[in-house]
């Protein structure tokens, strides 16, 4: 525990740098604003977009339902599925005999979730874009819902319900963070009984079960954050920038999906996990958190917050230290996007959280997002 105490004073200098960037992110908005553009209306024709990794049983499930819904939707759309470089259980030749309509694209070195979704979302040609994992089983009238959302020129994305698929699960699609005790809590809370006659609600962060984005919004915003790579809070990371901007994330409650949850442990194991966790947790409010008290508790308070980390099972001083260090090799990169993304920015990270906190009150907390995705 030493060393983590020892780890002090690059708080206090990050927080400082911090601080500075906020002010001059401020001051750089005054001079050079830059104008949030009006898009029109999106057509609902989408592009589904599905990333797979050694995923043919999944996909083998999922994608009967998803082309089955959206014919009973009907429209013009457009199935891509993004095949990673050393996936090779079967699952092209599945594409190519059952599922000829799908759009397969093989990339050509390993990816992650990140980047091969962003891989993907380059290939799209709809306004809509719906990313689906390839173990999400999609409701035959879930497509309608989550469209009639971008009837709202604001509308950033919409998400799907999520039935829990075993007396276990925690997962709703109901997602909020909230700033406490110097860092943020990311949460899936409970649907309220009132919430059944109720279309939407609004949400933090758009899950990765089934999303619907306007592609064009998308690209305005520079898309997913590569500095997430290879993933985790990328989601998070993008829909937050979308609230900054004056764009809503929304639940569409009669939007419904199962989540199967066939979880792989990706290569470099557990431990890897919980680094990449660890090191985005801080990447994501570095980069976007502009609450200068909110900025100064976060970093005065790290020290015994690693200190707890380290002392639960799974992941220990090591992984404390590498993922903070990490964090810190990004640290410029963080500055600079941090500075442009301050230029748009109508809303404050203290009236997001507020927005979404009173529009769910009530909710039980049914567990934390990332954390547990660590844990598993």
């Amino acid at each position: 525990m030493l060393l983590l105490l020892l780890l002090a004073p690059v708080d206090w200098i990050v927080m400082s740098v911090l601080v500075c960037a906020e002010l001059v992110g401020r001051l750089w908005k005054l001079i050079s604003p830059l104008q949030v553009p009006s898009f029109p209306l999106c057509r609902h024709d989408c592009s589904f977009v599905i990333v797979s990794w050694h995923g043919k049983s999944s996909l083998a499930q999922s994608l009967p339902a998803l082309l089955q819904a959206a014919r009973v939707h009907g429209g013009d759309h457009e199935v891509i599925v993004v095949l990673d470089h050393e996936s090779n259980d079967g699952t092209r030749d599945l594409l190519q005999k059952s599922f000829p309509e799908v759009t397969l694209l093989q990339a050509q070195t390993s990816l992650y979730f990140g980047a091969a979704t962003r891989l993907g979302i380059q290939k799209a040609t709809r306004d809509i874009v719906v990313l689906i994992n390839n173990d999400t089983i999609v409701d035959e009238d879930f497509l309608a819902p989550l469209l009639k959302a971008f009837e709202d020129p604001a509308v950033f994305g919409a998400a799907s319900q999520v039935r829990a698929s075993s007396a276990q699960a925690r997962e709703t699609g109901k997602t909020r963070a909230y700033f406490k005790g110097g860092d943020i809590v990311w949460a899936q809370e409970g649907i309220l009984t009132v919430e059944d006659s109720q279309d939407y609600c609004p949400v933090s962060w758009l899950h990765r079960g089934a999303m619907a984005l306007d592609r064009r919004k998308y690209l305005w915003l520079l898309g997913l954050d590569d500095l997430y790579d290879p993933g985790y809070f990328e989601n998070a990371d993008l829909s937050h920038r979308a609230w900054k901007v004056g764009w809503k994330c929304l639940l569409a409650l009669n939007s419904r999906v199962s989540h199967e949850h066939q979880f792989k442990v990706p290569r470099g194991g557990e431990e890897f996990i919980h680094l990449i966790v660890r090191r985005n947790a801080y990447v994501f409010l570095w980069k976007n958190i502009d609450d200068v008290p909110m900025l100064m508790k976060h970093c005065l308070t790290s020290v015994s917050r690693r200190m707890r980390r380290a002392r639960a099972s799974g992941i220990g001083e090591p992984v404390e230290m590498r993922s903070l260090l990490a964090a810190l090799k990004r640290l410029p990169v963080i500055l600079r996007r941090r500075l442009f993304a301050a230029r748009s920015a109508i809303r404050t990270d203290r009236e997001i959280f507020a927005l979404v906190t009173q529009r769910q009150q009530g909710s039980n907390i049914l567990s934390g997002q990332f954390e547990a995705e660590a844990a598993k």
